[in-house]
């Protein structure tokens, strides 16, 4: 989960909301970028990051009791592999493009980790992506440009999440990705927001994203806070995007 502490309390976006608005980003995307299967490549964008351990599987607190944000934490060796595989298990029963694109993402998280059991994985869906590719009939340039896209609105939903935007008149690299362009995102109002170069179908288009406050500062077990979060009133926040 993203947290980030206000005045008001901790707020709390859960990964699966981030995924949302990644694949919110995609959606909006110039239709030249949506080539054939854009419906599979849609759902890797938002599922990228999915199957999240339960609370009774993962410690989700800080020492002192505080919600833990992602950062700070990765899990242990078994629980990040068991992460992994339950997100590519799930990609590949939606189809064999699905796990192409979010295998390549497991890739890139996981592949300066050393230790046996990851390195195994990772060898494995690596050998199953050139045939992949033939089954929709791909290049690994095609491969390629289809992950940038996820890449792009992975990260750009992150940055959304965290609340990174600097203030007007400065600009935030987003990455260099989608048609190897090198993207920045800028406030050029009090609520309007740009990103540059422009790679949008629409010149204007609003986004939306689910939040929660805690306002208790610690908690005693993940059980309480999973049912704080539980009881928590749902909250909406709206970024306007205009050319």
């Amino acid at each position: 989960m993203i947290v980030k502490q206000k005045k008001e309390g901790w707020e709390i976006i859960s990964h699966y909301t981030h995924g949302l608005l990644a694949g919110k980003i995609a959606n909006q995307l110039e239709n030249d970028l949506k080539g054939p299967h854009w419906l599979d490549v849609l759902t890797a964008v938002i599922e990228h990051d999915d199957h999240l351990l339960d609370f009774d599987e993962q410690n989700y607190l800080t020492d002192n009791g505080s919600p833990m944000d992602f950062t700070m934490s990765s899990g242990t060796p078994a629980e990040m592999v068991k992460h992994a595989q339950g997100v590519y298990s799930d990609a590949m029963q939606k189809s064999q493009l699905v796990g192409l694109l979010v295998g390549r993402h497991l890739s890139f998280l996981y592949e300066d980790l050393d230790f046996k059991e990851m390195r195994l994985f990772l060898e494995k869906i690596e050998k199953e992506r050139s045939n992949q590719r033939k089954t929709y009939n791909l290049s690994k340039a095609d491969e390629d440009a289809l992950y940038n896209i996820l890449l792009f609105c992975d990260r750009c939903s992150l940055i959304l999440c965290q609340d990174a935007i600097p203030e007007v008149g400065r600009k935030l690299e987003i990455n260099t990705t989608i048609a190897k362009n090198t993207y920045f995102i800028s406030k050029t109002g009090q609520d309007t927001l740009k990103i540059e170069p422009w790679c949008f179908e629409e010149e204007d288009f609003t986004l939306t994203l689910e939040y929660r406050m805690l306002a208790k500062a610690s908690y005693k077990s993940n059980q309480e806070l999973e049912e704080n979060l539980e009881n928590a009133k749902v909250q909406i926040r709206t970024f306007q995007f205009k050319k």
